[in-house]
């Protein structure tokens, strides 16, 4: 237990108690997605941790071994991905608490690097000034849409796919 709240693995109960929690409009309790989330745990290529305050849920986030960032992939980065805490409960340290897990893991698994990616538009504000101060830095590839290099003066859509990743040694 954390400042009143607790981290866990994803288990096969949990995407309806998910579903239930009202987390804003980052919140993601699509049942499909959560079924994909425990086959990948169930096969290892994810971890999935689960935040909760009593029986609530108020945050969740993965661990993914090979990240579909191809700069990533290529070097065994394995990516923090998905992490929301939901609207409620963010401030309370939710999110440093649950990526410093995953730091742990991926340092338990011999991994020097661990990396992520935010989104560029005043909605990540939060989480991009929680990931500097956590000590992640851009990797000096630029940004990318839909996981592939923005050129200069190419045109992309400002949305959730226009990304800078970011990287911390471990």
């Amino acid at each position: 237990m954390t400042d009143g709240f607790t981290i866990r693995a994803l288990e096969a109960g949990d995407p309806e108690r998910i579903a239930a929690t009202n987390g804003g409009p980052a919140w993601n309790a699509e049942p499909v997605l959560w079924q994909g989330y425990l086959a990948d745990a169930a096969q290892g290529c994810r971890v999935v941790l689960i935040a909760f305050k009593g029986q609530d849920v108020v945050g969740y986030g993965t661990l993914l071994w090979q990240s579909g960032y191809l700069p990533f992939k290529a070097a065994g980065i394995p990516e923090i991905n998905n992490l929301v805490v939901a609207q409620a409960a963010r401030g309370g340290g939710i999110a440093t608490a649950m990526i410093g897990r995953f730091e742990q893991l991926a340092a338990s698994a011999g991994k020097p690097t661990i990396g992520l990616g935010v989104g560029l538009y005043a909605d990540y504000g939060a989480a991009q000034r929680l990931y500097v101060r956590l000590g992640y830095q851009p990797d000096g590839r630029g940004i990318t849409y839909g996981e592939k290099p923005v050129a200069p003066d190419q045109s992309v859509r400002v949305d959730d796919d226009l990304i800078l990743w970011l990287t911390k040694s471990l």
